[in-house]
């Protein structure tokens, strides 16, 4: 597949041409013709607005795809889905841009043929800066490990291309003939034929690999530092990360959203404001020859480290807030990783790209040895990943903690470099503030002012299930995982975030209703990174590579699948909470479910898990996507008739419309779990009229987000929150628009202080 951006001019439907004006990121599966910046396209699609997840604390893709100034996606299929027009004129601008790509897709083209996996997903990522090859897996052991920065194109890479050619070049011209030297040094010097030389290089590979954030920014800062060279002034480190971002944010405003702008500026200002000092207490300092290269290495090497602690706290917060993770490990990794990446992987791939462009491109030389070393990196970050805790992963800081984290770590640095009153009591005082944060986030506990709550929550997972259970006793019960794609896993991106922010590290039961892709797609990486105490399930098994991957991980982690039935208990009235299987009822004729047998979509659904949950005078019914059959089965049972609140079954398909069923139920409440603009037209709006005729108050994850539900056993109030209500809302200029501002500022306030 390939990612299009089009910058849409007219829109065709029914035969008429309306002019228009945005932007269309396009998924083209299977393409045959790459497409080049400036070509004139045409293509036949369904337009559909940029739609995310809206979950307490969680990333919703759809409104990042906004920031970027994407007005709609759409989807097509097959070679010939996209058709290039005839003559194409381009602007010099475009015409540069589309160089560039088509030598990009030279190089990809070559290591396509030339590495295998993983070596040519990090080849392509870490070389042309074209990420989303790299599998979520291979990223994940990034992340856990601290080094997960390598893999973009950034000082790392530009600052060695830069070191590389400017020594390189001034060397050689210093090795030239004496009577050439002394003629060119009429007009220009050595030093400054470097810098011309290295200008020239770091923009060239700046366009080859795309122009990231991340790039552009450490290309500004080398562009500064050979202008100062140039004209033999001193080189404000600060000055140059200050100008870098200016020129970034000027440029697309936006990007003070992007995570790897916040990660890529912080740290560097953190390390260029240290540089600076030491730079500042150095001046004046002498070596003493006999101990001259002692002193040296040993002084580099405690640069090193300092430098790898200054980046890790600086961006620590940002990190735990974007990832959930305290890449505590990253202190050691990066001593080691950072070196091998330098040394010998971006060396090496760019000397590869560049062979590939001057040759034929078919293939890159030395590939055999670039895919040494590039599985050796593989190898060296899994080693790191798997030591015990690599991967500590935390709740998202509140935002009002990380202001105050920066805001000391300011008040820090300032006291260093001046002559302050009581100086000792206040990097004693803000040091101490800053510790107490630090271990505050790596605890993460979970909410002691809830230890009497119940809290159900309907998590927004698009078309598919994912319930969270948190009940009096501190027991966790995850009712299904939603679905997960090839780049997209809901476990991974929406569960696992949301059980860390809640502090939630252990689950004490895991519950798969049934086997289909949008219920338990999502469970296997659930399992794999979360301590399971029990797995449930209905006990089909289906031959599908989500089904063997949630199997697999089930045998990894030493789990016993327990299958349910009517009649069992999870958790029986000596708990504070009581929780009981409703379905499926085994068939006495049709014996346990076979695992060689295909069961159809209908089937499955009426086998569905049914979780009946009583706490004291509250209860939740739980009907996964149970059908007419189930329904009708379990119309009578004491449970279903005294639910206080109730997930509408099947997403609110027609199937699952059952009148009599709704008719007996005594709910106050119902929650239907189903994704935006969904191809499945769900939920059906007669089913939900269905519901409101009852008197019953239905919630919409699709409209709504995610809705949680807390309570407490011995009262029948509860409270309903959803992530629409925390979203502020145009003010209107009337009487009333002092309180409308008001609540907006309350929502601001919730969000700040992370009590969302």
């Amino acid at each position: 597949r390939c990612y299009v951006m089009l910058a849409v001019s007219s829109l065709s439907k029914e035969g008429m041409l309306y002019p228009v004006s945005g932007m269309v990121r396009v998924t083209w599966r299977h393409a045959e013709c790459p497409l080049v910046t400036g070509d004139h396209v045409v293509f036949t699609a369904k337009l559909r607005q940029p739609v995310g997840t809206r979950n307490p604390g969680g990333f919703d893709y759809g409104a990042y795809l906004r920031r970027q100034g994407i007005d709609a996606v759409a989807f097509v299929n097959g070679p010939h889905a996209i058709h290039v027009l005839p003559g194409n004129t381009r602007g010099w601008s475009q015409a540069v841009w589309a160089q560039f790509e088509r030598w990009r897709q030279q190089v990809r083209h070559a290591a396509s043929a030339s590495l295998s996996t993983p070596a040519k997903e990090l080849f392509v990522g870490m070389i042309l800066g074209e990420r989303k090859f790299i599998t979520p897996d291979l990223r994940g052991h990034f992340v856990d490990t601290g080094t997960a920065h390598i893999m973009a194109i950034s000082g790392t890479h530009l600052g060695f291309l830069a070191w590389l050619t400017f020594v390189t070049v001034r060397a050689g011209t210093r090795r030239l003939p004496e009577r050439w030297l002394e003629w060119l040094s009429r007009w220009i010097t050595p030093t400054r034929i470097a810098v011309v030389i290295t200008v020239l290089v770091v923009i060239f590979y700046t366009m080859l690999s795309g122009a990231q954030v991340a790039t552009v920014r450490a290309c500004v800062m080398i562009l500064l530092y050979l202008v100062a060279v140039w004209l033999g002034r001193d080189r404000d480190l600060i000055g140059a990360v200050a100008l870098a971002a200016l020129i970034a944010v000027c440029t697309h405003p936006p990007v003070l959203y992007d995570v790897s702008f916040q990660l890529s500026y912080g740290a560097v200002l953190a390390l260029a404001f240290v540089l600076a000092r030491s730079r500042t207490e150095s001046l004046g300092g002498r070596v003493e020859p006999s101990s001259r290269w002692s002193a040296f290495l040993t002084d580099k090497i405690r640069q090193v480290v300092m430098l790898t602690i200054v980046a890790t706290v600086a961006t620590l917060p940002l990190v735990a807030y974007s990832f959930n993770q305290m890449a505590w490990l990253g202190l050691a990794a990066n001593v080691v990783v950072v070196p091998y990446v330098g040394g010998l992987v971006v060396p090496l791939g760019l000397g590869s790209a560049i062979a590939a462009l001057a040759g034929d491109g078919q293939d890159l030389p030395l590939a055999g040895l670039l895919e040494d070393v590039l599985q050796g990196l593989v190898r060296l970050v899994d080693v790191l990943a798997q030591i015990p805790g690599a991967a500590w992963h935390v709740a998202s800081p509140a935002p009002l903690a990380i202001a105050v984290f920066y805001g000391g770590l300011l008040l820090l640095g300032y006291s260093l470099h001046s002559e302050m009153r009581w100086k000792g009591l206040v990097q004693w005082g803000t040091g101490s503030m800053m510790a107490l944060l630090i271990a505050w986030w790596a605890w993460s506990p979970r909410p002691f002012w809830e230890a009497d709550t119940i809290r159900v929550t309907f998590l927004d997972v698009g078309q598919g299930d994912a319930t969270v259970l948190e009940i009096p006793d501190h027991r966790t019960i995850l009712v299904d995982g939603g679905a997960a794609y090839e780049r997209w896993d809901v476990g991974r991106t929406v569960v696992g975030p949301f059980l860390w922010d809640r502090g939630i590290r252990t689950l004490d039961y895991v519950v798969a209703t049934h086997p289909q892709m949008d219920h338990i797609g999502g469970l296997a990486w659930i399992v794999e990174t979360f301590d399971v105490g029990q797995f449930w399930s209905n006990g089909i098994a289906r031959d599908n590579a989500f089904y063997h991957r949630l199997e697999a991980a089930v045998r990894k982690k030493g789990l016993v699948e327990h299958v349910a039935r009517d009649g069992q208990w999870l958790l029986d009235r000596q708990h504070p909470c009581s929780l009981r299987i409703l379905n499926p009822l085994l068939d006495p004729q049709e014996g346990p479910p076979s695992r060689s047998r295909s069961y159809r979509g209908t089937m499955l659904n009426n086998r569905s898990v049914i979780l009946s949950l009583q706490c004291g005078l509250q209860s939740f019914l739980l009907t996964a996507d149970a059908e007419r059959d189930a329904l009708s089965r379990i119309r009578e049972h004491p449970a279903s008739r005294q639910a206080r609140v109730v997930k509408i079954p099947h997403h609110g398909a027609k199937s699952s419309w059952n009148r009599e069923w709704i008719e007996s139920l005594g709910a106050k409440i119902a929650v239907v779990s189903a994704g935006r603009v969904n191809r499945y037209g769900h939920p059906v709006p007669a089913v939900l009229d269905a519901y409101r005729r009852q008197g019953i108050h239905v919630y919409r994850t699709d409209r709504d987000g995610a809705v949680w539900i807390t309570a407490n056993p011995g009262s029948l109030a509860m409270q309903v929150h959803t992530m629409q209500e925390y979203r502020p809302t145009p003010v209107r200029f009337d009487a009333s628009w002092f309180d409308q501002e008001w609540k907006n500022l309350e929502r601001f306030w919730c969000q700040w202080t992370g009590m969302v």
